[in-house]
């Protein structure tokens, strides 16, 4: 009972959400703006690696920085800023959203003062303190109040545009190679064969497959369900990833604070890597039919195979239970890992209403169109 008033709850303010959508204009069906725009972002990305790591090797040899902890950050910045660059034309080519575009310049500017606000509260200006090193490694000193609107505009140039570049390219492959996953499959359960797929999608040995079907569902325009289930797992993956920073005892005594918090904000903008795959599964309803009683959704066994909230809980506990045992300091350990925890809950929220906003309805379509059309012999 409890379960079903939530779900109405978010059901009922999904409808106010797509009411507020229609009265702001929406900017369109989730018709790309420039056709076969995820086939230029797909066949662009290997150079726009070798363009990042070309930026991580320049930037190492200028800065005399060989070191682990040294190099690790450098790299996780050359990405960053290199997604933000590829996020303004991305910008230009994605989807048309449900609500219009200059909401989600809004909402990234709104999530950007959250963070400098909570920093005033707590004294944390992680972002402005790695924004300034950054441009001090590049001989541009700033002080008083421009440093601060500058530090300001480029933790908000991060917040939107590198998430629109990962998303982007996330969702590029997806809009190509998903298909051909979902195509596979079906053509081993002709054969009565069984693939890699088979074995990622966790599906039981005991399973006849007889067939995939996608089942697509869309109840509404901006799917708050959605953007919920998104943030809330990057938020948790981001837990699991910075248990093995924050409360890992070597990580603890060769890296500062501002290092591990550096490092760890930057890698927390591509877990959507990970989850992101995984909810399209769900989205389109990929399912395997069989003489059980009950489908196999493979979403299920996506899930599982990524990870549990158990894993995450007992990572946690395992690092911080021996960093404490080694001597580290716990009230370090518990302000480093809090500091991180809202600039996380601020990249998970807004990789989810950007995905449910301009790429969920697109990706939905075109995985199912694609697979359609290979099922039936036209590709």
């Amino acid at each position: 009972m409890k379960r079903d008033r939530i779900d109405s709850a978010v059901d009922g303010f999904a409808d106010r959400l797509d009411a507020a959508a229609e009265g702001m204009g929406r900017d369109g069906d989730g018709e790309p703006r420039i056709a076969s725009g995820e086939t230029k972002i797909a066949r662009g990305f290997p150079y726009f690696v070798v363009v990042a790591l070309l930026i991580w090797l320049a930037a190492a040899i200028y800065l005399g920085e060989f070191t682990i902890p040294g190099l690790i950050e450098l790299l996780c910045l050359s990405f960053v800023f290199c997604f933000a660059i590829l996020g303004v034309p991305c910008s230009l080519m994605m989807s048309k959203g449900v609500f219009p575009g200059w909401v989600i310049i809004l909402f990234a500017a709104a999530l950007s003062l959250l963070l400098w606000v909570c920093g005033a509260i707590f004294g944390d200006f992680s972002f402005l303190v790695a924004v300034s090193d950054m441009l001090g490694a590049i001989g541009i000193e700033l002080h008083g109040l421009t440093r601060e609107i500058v530090c300001f505009l480029a933790t908000y140039a991060v917040v939107l545009f590198t998430s629109i570049g990962v998303t982007s390219v996330i969702s590029s492959y997806l809009r190509i190679y998903m298909p051909n996953v979902f195509s596979s499959m079906a053509s081993h359960a002709k054969e009565g064969k069984r693939g890699k797929a088979e074995r990622f999608f966790m599906v039981p040995d005991i399973i006849d497959i007889r067939s995939i079907e996608l089942d697509p569902r869309g109840e509404h325009a901006f799917d708050l369900g959605r953007a919920v289930s998104i943030s809330t797992y990057l938020f948790m993956l981001g837990l699991l990833v910075s248990s093995y920073l924050f409360v890992n005892p070597y990580f603890l005594e060769v890296m500062d604070w501002k290092t591990m918090l550096s490092i760890t904000l930057m890698l927390s903008m591509f877990t959507p890597a990970l989850i992101l795959p995984w909810q399209i599964v769900r989205c389109v309803g990929a399912r395997v039919t069989s003489d059980a009683p009950r489908d196999y959704y493979l979403w299920e066994g996506a899930k599982h195979r990524l990870f549990t909230t158990f894993a995450t809980l007992g990572a946690f506990m395992m690092m911080f239970l021996l960093s404490v045992y080694l001597g580290n300091d716990v009230e370090r350990i518990i302000v480093n890992y809090l500091s991180f925890l809202i600039p996380l809950l601020v990249t998970s929220v807004m990789y989810g209403f950007l995905y449910a906003n301009n790429f969920e309805n697109t990706d939905r379509r075109m995985i199912c169109e694609g697979f359609e059309r290979k099922r039936n012999g036209k590709e």
